[in-house]
Order: structure tokens, then sequence, then C-alpha cells
């Protein structure tokens, strides 16, 4: 696979510093010359969010969606490991939010690179365990379900109690009843 190239322009308060980058195949930088800097895009990008509107225009977020990847946590405390399309391995720390993929550690680009938004996807789409090392959602939806049974059950032994209090009201109102008619 060929190697996509850009020239890019970037404009400081006092200067403007040229540069080409050239693109490995998983969209991460291999290179840049002559020196390393933030493009002013790559300050506003948007970190991953409940409007997926907005989030496919953000082109690392599209990729982060779309590209093969396999996220595994390699350590309890938010440290993962990320499989990229191309086969590169990367380690991404969701606690820190730092990746080491070189699109990272060059530009530190606003909301993370797409290793990074890829793992905060698996993690709230329940495909990978959360930083705790606990396995995702299901176990707390498990959990949550368990503690609803037994407020149920509470509630049903609840109403059990009163049906049987308010049965031995009404029996007392009727023997009450049926002795006041006979005297």
């Amino acid at each position: 696979m060929t190697e996509r190239t850009d020239d890019v322009e970037t404009q400081y308060e006092d200067e403007t510093e040229r540069e080409e980058r050239v693109y490995s195949p998983d969209g991460g930088v291999v290179a840049l010359t002559p020196a390393a800097s933030t493009p002013a895009e790559a300050i506003q990008q948007p970190t991953i969010g409940e409007d997926p509107s907005q989030e496919e225009l953000e082109p690392r977020t599209k990729r982060a969606r779309t590209e093969a990847m396999d996220v595994s946590l390699l350590q309890k405390g938010g440290i993962y490991e990320v499989q990229s399309e191309s086969g590169n391995i990367y380690e991404v720390d969701i606690a820190s939010k730092t990746c080491t993929c070189p699109d990272y550690t060059k530009r530190n680009p606003s909301g993370g690179c797409k290793h990074l938004r890829r793992v905060d996807l698996e993690i709230r789409g329940g495909n990978a365990p959360r930083p705790d090392g606990r396995l995702p959602e299901t176990t707390d939806v498990v959990e949550q379900l368990a503690t609803e049974i037994r407020e149920l059950d509470q509630e049903i032994e609840e109403r059990e109690d009163r049906r049987q209090k308010l049965e031995a009201t009404v029996a007392v109102i009727k023997e009450v009843s049926l002795s006041r008619r006979e005297n």
C-alpha cells in the first residue's frame, strides 16, 4: 500500500510552519519534517460524545468507528492494548488519556487519537472490560436486576402482610355488624 503524504501549514501568532506528513496505512503519522507541530484544526477536535452527527465529521472518530482494531485490557487502572488494522500495537492509558501511537505522541490531538477513541467506544459499547477490570455493563445489569428482584420480593411480602391485616379487619367488621343485627 502506498503511503499518503500531505503538506501542512500551521499558523501561529508570530510565525507559520510548514511540514510534510507521511502517513502509515493505519492513519498514524510516520514522519514529520521539518518539525512536529500541532495543526490548528486538531486543537478544536471534539471528544467522543453523545451526538454522532458531530462525531462523524471528525476523521479520527470516523476511523475509530470503522477501522478494524482489537482492544484488550492490559492492566487494571485503564491500560489497554490496541492492535490497529495495519498490525501495529499501541498502548492506551484511558485514565491519563494517552496513547503510544505517532499521531498522539507528535500532535496530541484534542479528543485523542483514533485508538483512544476506539477504547472509549469499546468500553461504552460493552465490548471491552472497564478500566477497573470489571466486565462491561452486563455485570451492572445483572446486579441491577438482582436488586430489583429483591425489592419486589420485599414489596410482595409487605403487601401480603397488609392484605392479611385488611382481611382480619374486614372479618372483625363483619362479625361486629352481624352481632349488632342480632341484638
